[in-house]
Parts: structure tokens; sequence; C-alpha cells
């Protein structure tokens, strides 16, 4: 059930990305399992004895974190996001805690409960990923590229983003051993952001 859980969270990835167009069903399939497999070849890569810490990984690989508190912008929200050139991953508290409330009020969750628990590495876990596909030439999640055609004939490739985010989702899941899928606390955060703008529209 999980299985087909994440294969129906990542399939809607694909499917919103315009470079899937041409792909048929089995080719998305195709594309969701090398990707889930890539997640997981790199968990097994990773893995340093006696680091647990999704900050410590991030710091090995010579990468620093930063958080900040900016305004919330409806087009543009992160919780966590990967500067390759600044080697910075920039956290957004402002997102993050009011996702966390959203959590614990709206969805009456305890700070013990899995998926407030294990919130913020899971976000660490997901940049971490992006580190390490920056770090990796020619892995997989980075490289898919779709053709697309006009008329039949001319043709040109354009990159699958949905796959960098596919490995990127599953990595996580897998370095917090989380049993539901990450893609949850997207739902939650505009579930969080909609809440946010009605108070606010009502004072």
């Amino acid at each position: 059930m999980r299985w087909e859980e994440d294969m129906m969270q990542y399939r809607k990835l694909i499917e919103r990305d315009s470079a899937s167009k041409p792909l048929n069903s089995s080719e998305k399939s195709s594309i969701i399992n090398k990707c889930m497999q890539e997640a997981q070849n790199q968990q097994r890569c990773v893995r340093v004895p006696g680091i647990n810490s999704p900050r410590d990984y991030i710091y090995k690989l010579g990468y620093h974190i930063e958080e900040e508190e900016t305004e919330l912008m409806p087009g543009f929200l992160y919780m966590g996001i990967m500067e390759p050139d600044r080697q910075t991953i920039r956290l957004n508290l402002r997102v993050i805690n009011l996702a966390e409330a959203y959590m614990e009020k709206s969805l009456h969750l305890s700070r013990e409960a899995e998926q407030v628990k294990k919130f913020r590495d899971i976000i660490l876990f997901h940049e971490l990923y992006h580190v390490i596909e920056e770090k990796t030439p020619g892995i997989y999640t980075r490289n898919v590229r779709i053709r697309h055609r006009i008329a039949g004939i001319l043709g040109w490739n354009r990159k699958l983003e949905s796959a960098s985010e596919i490995g990127a989702i599953h990595f996580s899941k897998l370095m917090t051993d989380a049993s539901f899928s990450p893609c949850l606390y997207t739902q939650y955060l505009l579930a969080a952001i909609n809440r946010d703008t009605e108070v606010k529209d009502e004072l």
C-alpha cells in the first residue's frame, strides 16, 4: 500500500511537469521506478557510521545551512532551497513554522507524532539529495530528458525537472524511515497558507 501511495504521488508530480507530455503511462512508471532506485542507491552511498543527523551530512559535503524568515510569497513557497553557487541550504522558518502550527492545531498532531517529529529532518534530507546531485555527474535524476517533436519532424530534448524532485522526496523518506509520503507536507502547507490568509482577511 505504501508503495502504491508513493507511485500515485510521484505520478502526479510527473504529470504536472509539461516536459512529460510525450510520455505514455508505461514510460512514466519506468522513470518513477528508476528515480526511486537512484534515491535508494544514494541512501546506501551516503550513510556513514555514527552520523544520523541530516545537518551533519550536509556539513560533511561542504555545505552550510542558513535560517531565514521571509515574507510569505504564494507564488514562491519553499521550506528549503539549495544554492550550489554559495554551497548553502536556506531554510524558510516562516513557512516551516506555519506548516508545523497547522499540523499541530488543525490535524491535532502532537510534537511527538511522526509527521511533526520528522518534518524538519525530511526537509533537510530533501535538500541533501539535491547537494548529492550537484556532486554526482551523470546521476539519473538530473539527466532525464524527453524527446519532443513538432509535426513528427523537428525534435528537441527537454529536461524532466520532476525526476529530481521525485528522487529528493523518496530519498528523504528512506533516510528518515517515514511511514508516509513526504508529499503530504505540500498539501499541509497549502492548507496552512489558505487558512492564514482567511484569518488575515477576517481581521
